[in-house]
């Protein structure tokens, strides 16, 4: 009876540490009016393969600082590529005369702020500091492996 126990509980440890997940919401300023985006959208926004929102004004986006969780979670999930990769890109973009990488905001009260004061600003934040400063696009599920 003991060992049947502490196998089922054993299982459902594994279980809910392999499915641990935090929601990323995409925000922008609250009177955002640019359109609706979806993930590819918001890739191309972050990698100025676009420069406008779909009602076509031009996008301001911010990334968090490099070793930001939200920025793993981001490159991950949405440019599907690492932070490494993301610097490369970027430098092979500056190298031959394009605009350099987005803005880099330290902390969430950081990332908040800007986009509060930032009318055609887009960043992303760990969904669970998220306040009525700002407007959520939407929220890409996260899962990590604990």
């Amino acid at each position: 009876m003991f060992n049947t126990i502490r196998t089922f509980f054993t299982l459902l440890s594994i279980i809910f540490c392999t499915v641990a997940n935090a929601d990323l919401a995409v925000i922008v300023h609250p009177d955002y009016q640019g359109g609706e985006l979806d993930k590819e959208m918001v890739k191309k926004l972050f990698l100025s393969e676009s420069l406008t929102f779909p009602s076509g004004h031009k996008a301001t986006p911010a990334n968090h600082a490099s070793g930001s969780p939200d920025r793993e979670a981001f490159f991950e999930y949405v440019l599907e590529m690492s932070d490494t990769r993301h610097k490369r890109y970027w430098a092979r973009k500056e190298s031959v005369g394009k605009k350099g990488a987005p803005k880099e905001l330290a902390s969430h009260k950081d990332v908040l702020n800007w986009v509060a004061d930032t009318p055609l600003g887009i960043t992303y934040i760990d969904k669970k500091v998220v306040d009525d400063s700002v407007k959520v696009l939407f929220t890409v599920t996260v899962f990590d492996d604990l």
